[in-house]
């Protein structure tokens, strides 16, 4: 268990270890929101496989030359060096990559190139580099070749991969070197999971669309973009983002427009207990097939106000309106869930320890994400830690985890969530 899975010092914290176990067991009912199709094989970068794959071909599909050199029979080696005190065979034929080779006649080598196939009798190829050309073009190989070893510089049929072995599993993420793989198999599509399609909600009369003038008491919307990014990163259609006006029935009607269109909604900002908060009234009190929400109150920091339920069948989840807050919560939170919903082997974060290059003021009652970042095992927080101040996140690589009650002092080992998981999706 992580250290940053402690239970909660404070009556009325929800742990993040119960709040991510209730969310991978709402997950686990819903199952898997989307159906499969196929795409070209360019197109499956980051997308989820529906189904195991495994490979009909040998990878490489035949012996092939690991360098440029010169490829022989172990036999003429021995049986020349009997004779004259010296290897000396004919070159009978020049292989490159691509050409079909003939087999070797005795005493003759093939003059071979990285990649080419081996011819079926040649036992080892030899680098260029230790051999002799003679002015005839006869190639006169080392004394000490009688001991070599057959298949020396041969990369056997198969040694990539075999036929009939299991390469990927289902809920795979597919990564670039994935596709590659796939290539060297003979695939040129691949099934994958629909894209989940993810509506995004803002809510606050405060907010102004970027572009727009800004008057007095006003703020630009960032939220909607930052998850927007988030969700893409994920390989999720975005459907929106919505605005959400700070009224029951206008909180009601956006929450209606984005059910009917997307397989799960997330909102930022009004999960709140203020007078302005509408998101629990409007899911609870509409909907044609009605609406739960459960309201939580995190041991965390950012990131207190959470919420999950469902508005018309379709999963909601609350994330708190501070920006900075948004991010933490959505990588503790919100992504293994979304995750989970597009049927993806879900990875968790990097987890790394370092030495912490600061100290913190005073103990809290939460378990502490400060913004972060990692370098050359030690972790640097950025200098203003406030959920308001977003460009915390844009700074950080990860989190660096303060767990509840305790206090950090330079050079004291502490855990750095990276926002990428061990197989690098973010």
């Amino acid at each position: 268990m992580s250290s940053c899975d402690s239970p909660a010092l404070a009556k009325g914290l929800v742990p993040l270890v119960d709040a991510r176990s209730v969310l991978a067991q709402r997950a686990a009912q819903y199952g898997i929101l989307v159906a499969s199709e196929t795409v070209v094989l360019h197109s499956g970068l980051n997308r989820i496989l529906a189904e195991t794959i495994s490979s009909s071909i040998n990878v490489p599909g035949f012996d092939n030359s690991a360098m440029d050199g010169y490829a022989l029979r172990l036999s003429d080696c021995k049986q020349a060096n009997k004779g004259a005190g010296k290897i000396e065979l004919r070159v009978s034929q020049r292989i490159t990559a691509g050409d079909a080779p003939e087999p070797l006649d005795e005493n003759t080598c093939a003059r071979i190139f990285t990649g080419a196939a081996v011819p079926d009798n040649a036992d080892l190829v030899v680098m260029q580099e230790q051999c002799e050309i003679t002015d005839d073009g006869r190639v006169i190989f080392p004394l000490n070749l009688t001991e070599a070893k057959a298949q020396q510089n041969i990369r056997p049929a198969g040694q990539d991969i075999k036929a009939g072995q299991i390469l990927f599993e289902s809920g795979r993420i597919l990564r670039a070197e994935d596709l590659g793989v796939l290539a060297s198999m003979g695939f040129a599509q691949v099934k994958v999971q629909k894209k989940l399609k993810v509506a995004v909600i803002s809510s606050g009369e405060e907010l102004v669309e970027p572009g727009n003038p800004l008057s007095p008491g006003k703020i630009y919307n960032t939220n909607s973009f930052t998850l927007i990014g988030l969700l893409q990163r994920m390989g999720m259609e975005v459907v929106g983002p919505f605005f959400a006006a700070d009224t029951l029935a206008a909180t009601q009607l956006v929450l209606a427009q984005a059910s009917a269109q997307a397989d799960v909604i997330i909102t930022s900002g009004g999960v709140s207990v203020g007078e302005e908060d509408h998101i629990k009234a409007a899911i609870t009190q509409g909907g044609v097939n009605g609406g739960e929400l459960e309201m939580w109150r995190l041991a965390i920091k950012p990131g207190k106000p959470f919420a999950l339920g469902q508005f018309n069948q379709t999963p909601v989840i609350g994330l708190p309106g501070n920006p900075a807050a948004v991010v933490v919560t959505f990588y503790q939170l919100a992504r293994d869930f979304l995750w989970t919903l597009q049927g993806a082997d879900v990875q968790p974060l990097l987890v790394l320890t370092g030495k912490a290059t600061f100290n913190t003021k005073k103990s809290i009652a939460r378990t502490e994400f400060l913004r972060a970042r990692f370098n050359q095992g030690e972790i640097e927080i950025f200098d203003n830690q406030s959920s308001g101040v977003l460009s915390s996140s844009s700074w950080s690589d990860g989190f660096a985890c303060v767990p509840a009650g305790k206090l950090i002092c330079v050079g004291d080992e502490i855990e750095f969530y990276g926002l990428t998981t061990a197989h690098g999706h973010g």
